[in-house]
């Protein structure tokens, strides 16, 4: 059964990642790059993001289907399939999943500039997401569903 306080609480901590990852969207290219500390801190962020929704995702997808997501990327078009999220808002983040990739395993080779401009379509497309996922848990205690 999927756990609604769980899932929460990971929305509460996907939002509080969002929230300090926003005041970073406000530094210019070349002040983001010229502080490591900003640099370092940014991609750090989009990774928790990432696996925070990318745990959400598959919590949800096994609870409904029991196979779980491949990776990262399929949890969002996964999600998507169980109605957990819209089709259209899963193929506007399935590329997160890759992103989330390269900064963990292929450090030395981040497209800085990539990951910079991402910032702010990032923010919107994952509050967008808590939001969905919201709707969906709403839906699911409206139909009496005691799920823990």
């Amino acid at each position: 059964m999927i756990d609604i306080d769980l899932v929460r609480r990971k929305l509460a901590r996907l939002n509080m990642y969002l929230d300090k990852l926003e005041p970073f969207t406000k530094k210019s290219f070349n002040e983001y790059l010229s502080d490591p500390y900003t640099k370092y801190s940014t991609e750090r962020l989009i990774q928790l993001i990432v696996e925070c929704a990318s745990d959400i995702n598959s919590h949800v997808v096994v609870e409904k289907e029991k196979r779980p997501p491949e990776d990262y990327t399929s949890s969002f078009l996964r999600a998507a399939e169980v109605g957990l999220i819209t089709p259209s808002l899963a193929q506007k983040i399935k590329g997160s999943g890759g992103m989330r990739n390269v900064i963990t395993h292929e450090y030395m080779d981040i497209d800085d500039e990539k990951v910079y401009n991402i910032l702010p379509s990032a923010i919107v497309d994952f509050k967008e997401y808590i939001k969905q996922v919201d709707r969906f848990l709403d839906g699911l205690e409206d139909q009496g569903s005691n799920t823990k």
